[in-house]
């Protein structure tokens, strides 16, 4: 395989090629400077794709299934056609049974990590009587109906399908209903539909992009509306999904896949740069860096990129990333380096150093951290337990993956006695009147004069 489709002006880079800016933070840069500038060349102009997406969510609001099918007829499948946007049944269990054995036992793997992972973050009911006269707790209920948008355009991903529904399944969602985008043909690819069938999906739309989420917030003749919207997509889904929430809910809004690795005077250049070209090749834009201590290793590291990079299909993609995106920033030392790492804020960090775990605690901002040398980002990607969909675009800063209480309400829950309203009377009746809100009050002390003094009640039975 190595070498095999690689473009040719991959093959012929010499060995001492440059692909990463390098930063060197060593002459006092903070860390908030050194993070802005290995992240300087991902500002994108989205004016125009926000009109375009804009155009898109409006038209399906408004005319529904015609709109949908003449967006999906523009950009996907010319023959579009609102009763063939849903795939039936017979077509879905056709694909599993001409499936790949060893495909499908992958599935199912990494469908059971998967599930196993997230049963451990299932919520508990909880109720509390500290409080005297009082009942307080929690309930947690599923979402009624969630959308999955996986994507498919430029490759088909069923690990999309299992990270996100498993998680869905798990929390015990009643209603799933999945959108993909087809082929010119109209046709899913026969992974997604077989993926589907194991998964026991019996909702799934040949429709994606924009329309798509559209669709899925506001319903149409062919497609449910739903409570919340979750899954990856290309900038317009992701445009289409923030202009919709409020409508529904949403999941985040996910940009191109991301890692930070942070490394040390142990780490393996080899591997270091075998984990950085394995995020480079999902896009054109993803962004890939290497934070150090350790100078020397930059250019081992650059040199086996070149080398590497000689032996994968999609050179010409992880090659772009890599040469617009990619970049190295050398530090003093491991605090300088975490501190960097935590203003990047990234979906992927990789720790590569000498006590991986030592540095566990001081990383604040990540979707996903990676331990040691030994521990992949592929693993998970694909299998390992946690869904793959993670904050990006330092987003870690205040989000997390995809789990199960992203499928999850919570509810509080109250009840209160006639001795729990006496007693804390006086502290609505203060803040209430604080606040100008005298309903409030009245609200309260309704139910002290509907209720009879103990006193009262006993010389009555006398």
């Amino acid at each position: 395989m190595d070498g095999m489709n690689v473009p040719a002006e991959y093959r012929k880079r010499p060995a001492e090629e440059v692909f990463l800016r390098v930063i060197d933070r060593r002459g006092g840069k903070g860390p908030k400077k050194v993070a802005e500038e290995l992240r300087a060349p991902i500002s994108l102009e989205t004016a125009r794709q926000e009109e375009v997406a804009a155009g898109i969510v409006s038209a399906v609001r408004a005319r529904g299934d015609r709109a949908l099918v003449e967006h999906t007829r523009r950009l996907d499948w010319p023959e579009a056609d609102a009763g063939k946007l849903k795939v039936p049944a017979r077509e879905i269990a056709a694909a599993h049974r001409k499936a790949d054995k060893s495909f499908l036992s992958a599935v199912r793997k990494a469908a059971e990590r998967v599930r196993s992972f997230h049963e451990k973050q299932l919520p508990r009911d909880w109720f509390d009587l500290g409080v005297p006269g009082a009942v307080l707790g929690q309930k947690f209920t599923p979402i009624e109906r969630v959308g999955i948008h996986v994507p498919g355009k430029s490759a088909p991903l069923p690990s999309s399908l299992i990270m996100s529904v498993v998680p869905a399944q798990v929390a015990g969602v009643p209603e799933i209903v999945v959108v993909t985008p087809p082929g010119r043909d109209g046709k899913i690819h026969p992974a997604i539909l077989a993926a589907a069938h194991e998964l026991e999906v019996e909702r799934l739309y040949r429709v994606g992009g924009a329309q798509a989420i559209a669709a899925l917030a506001f319903g149409t003749r062919t497609i449910p509306r739903v409570d919340k919207i979750v899954g990856a997509g290309n900038i317009y889904v992701t445009l289409a999904k923030k202009m919709v929430y409020g409508e529904v809910g949403i999941d985040g809004l996910y940009g191109p896949s991301e890692v930070v690795i942070l490394a040390d005077e142990t780490a393996d250049p080899r591997l270091v740069a075998a984990d950085l070209l394995a995020q480079a090749e999902h896009n054109t834009d993803s962004p890939v860096f290497m934070v150090t201590t350790e100078r020397s290793l930059v250019k081992k590291v650059q040199a086996e990129i070149a080398r590497q990079i000689k032996k994968i299909a999609r050179a010409k993609v992880a090659g772009e990333s890599l040469e617009t995106y990619g970049g190295v920033a050398v530090t003093k030392d491991l605090e300088q380096a975490v501190a960097v790492v935590n203003e990047l804020a990234a979906e992927h960090v990789q720790v590569m150093t000498r006590e991986p775990l030592s540095l566990l605690s001081s990383i604040r901002n990540a979707g996903a951290i990676f331990l040691g040398e030994t521990s992949p980002v592929p693993l998970g990607d694909y299998v390992i337990g946690p869904s793959h969909l993670l904050p990006t675009g330092r987003t870690a800063r205040f989000s997390s993956g995809l789990g199960v209480m992203d499928f999850m309400k919570r509810s509080s829950v109250v009840y209160t006695s006639e001795q729990a309203v006496r007693e804390h009377e006086q502290v609505v009746k203060s803040l209430a009147a604080l606040e100008g809100l005298n309903a409030h009050v009245r609200a309260v002390e309704e139910r002290l004069k509907r209720a009879k003094p103990r006193s009262a009640r006993r010389k009555r039975n006398k």
